[in-house]
């Protein structure tokens, strides 16, 4: 007996996907095996083709980690090392673990965060159309990026994850250039709920606006049909969104904000800091392929990457918006560091280590870092599991860990939550469904992504209050 006790699209898009690069991120990025991820990329390239290129630019839409693990959501309980469907099926389910409120389930955290601060809106609005109904439930609207949660239903055992085919208007008028993102995860068969993010071609700064949403397509995949199951029809929404946090001035920085290296440069064009987002705008010129960003408070914390956009022009030069979770109070300087991210070595094997009360367990994350978990509390309703991340990329290695079976056949490897708990560390509560105690378990991650700092391109901003 093990008893532990606690120690602590054909939407209007802007930008153009690079289709091969998705995937490549997708496949090499040293996250747990997915059943059927090519079947995901499928969908989620289908949700990012362009309308109206233009034709003095290639536009990308860079997703980088953050999306990798985005996508690795969108499985649920089917996010697991290669098992058979029978397996599968035994996985807890995901609907014993949502308790209602999509931001809080499925948000990131500065969204959750907005949510907290009493910055988003609640909904009442639902459109249904070929057996698929669509509920639109809060709305949170910083001036940095509009986030909807939503809850698809359908009639039939269609496993609908995905939106697709969307048109934005405001005050009436088409935003051609609006992106949508979506963050999909499934309850069951019938059900799956989200949060659909628009990026508006020109940021609403009133205090209000009215937008009209259409979504033209659903879409899903089972994992015994090769082909996506695709529906299309009209789902039609109008609402009236506040801005939140109108007060929130965007600030545009004059030359300065630059550093340079041999062959990049990277320069702060403005930023945007909020309760829900921290929105940085860069110019970089150099290799863009696999780049990304860190930020680090005056704490030295690193604040999480929630996405980024890029436009490259003819002249090589980049132009691009990278997000980050908000700020902690009080910070007043941050630091911008550009990284690329070490793909294409040979992949991993899974790394495991017997549960025992023994603690603490590490599981080494290979040259990133490790995950050591600390405790793990069994309780008549659920399964509490604390543990912390060291290393370069905690925010892509906290996802990655899990329990199995002592036989390594069924693995409980659903959509836990995955709480941090603390600003000065990166430790996490990871709750499951209740477990029997009685049973054997082993820990389970992976050797991540390496990544390369380049260092010798850190910017620093004085932050205003």
């Amino acid at each position: 007996m093990i008893s532990f006790k606690r120690r602590k699209a054909k939407m209007s898009e802007a930008f153009h996907t690079d289709e091969l690069e998705l995937k490549r991120k997708f496949n090499e990025t040293k996250l747990p095996q997915i059943q059927l991820k090519a079947r995901v990329l499928d969908e989620l390239e289908a949700g990012s083709r362009h309308m109206a290129p233009r034709p003095a630019r290639s536009r990308k839409l860079l997703t980088a980690v953050c999306s990798v693990m985005a996508a690795v959501a969108v499985l649920g309980a089917l996010s697991a090392f290669p098992a058979s469907a029978d397996q599968l099926r035994k996985i807890p389910v995901v609907g014993k673990i949502f308790e209602g409120n999509i931001f809080s389930f499925a948000g990131d955290s500065g969204i959750v965060s907005g949510q907290q601060s009493g910055l988003s809106s609640g909904l009442n609005e639902e459109a249904s159309d070929k057996g698929v109904t669509i509920k639109l439930q809060d709305v949170i609207y910083d001036g940095a990026r509009l986030s909807i949660s939503y809850e698809m239903n359908s009639e039939k055992p269609d496993h609908l994850l995905f939106l697709g085919d969307v048109d934005v208007k405001i005050n009436g008028i088409p935003n051609l250039g609006a992106t949508l993102g979506t963050k999909p995860h499934r309850i069951n068969e019938r059900r799956s709920v989200g949060i659909m993010t628009l990026d508006l071609e020109e940021p609403e700064r009133a205090g209000s606006f009215d937008l009209e949403l259409t979504i033209g397509e659903v879409t899903g995949f089972k994992e015994e049909d090769p082909v996506p199951k695709r529906i299309l029809g009209q789902w039609s929404f109008k609402l009236t969104v506040a801005n939140s946090t109108a007060e929130s001035a965007y600030k545009t920085l004059a030359d300065g904000h630059t550093a340079k290296s041999e062959d990049r440069q990277f320069q702060l064009t403005g930023y945007l800091a909020t309760p829900a987002t921290t929105q940085l705008d860069f110019r970089y010129a150099g290799d863009t392929k696999w780049l990304s960003f860190q930020l680090k408070d005056d704490r030295d914390m690193l604040i999480e990457t929630l996405d980024s956009r890029f436009t490259t022009g003819k002249d090589g030069v980049t132009n691009g918006t990278v997000r980050f979770a908000p700020l902690a109070g009080g910070t007043k300087t941050i630091k911008v560091t550009p990284y690329m991210l070490s793909v294409g070595k040979k992949e991993s094997e899974k790394v495991t280590a017997k549960l025992t009360d023994a603690f603490p367990i590490v599981l080494s994350q290979g040259e990133v870092g490790e995950a050591i978990v600390k405790n793990v509390e069994f309780l008549h309703d659920k399964t509490l599991i604390y543990y912390e991340v060291k290393g370069k990329v905690p925010y892509m290695q906290y996802a990655s860990l899990w329990l199995e079976t002592e036989d390594g056949q069924i693995l409980i490897s659903d959509n836990g939550k995955r709480t941090r708990i603390g600003g000065t560390s990166y430790d996490y509560i990871l709750e499951y469904p209740a477990l029997d105690p009685q049973e054997s378990y082993v820990l389970g991650t992976m050797p991540q992504t390496d990544i390369k700092l380049l260092d010798e391109l850190t910017v620093t901003l004085d932050v205003e209050e």
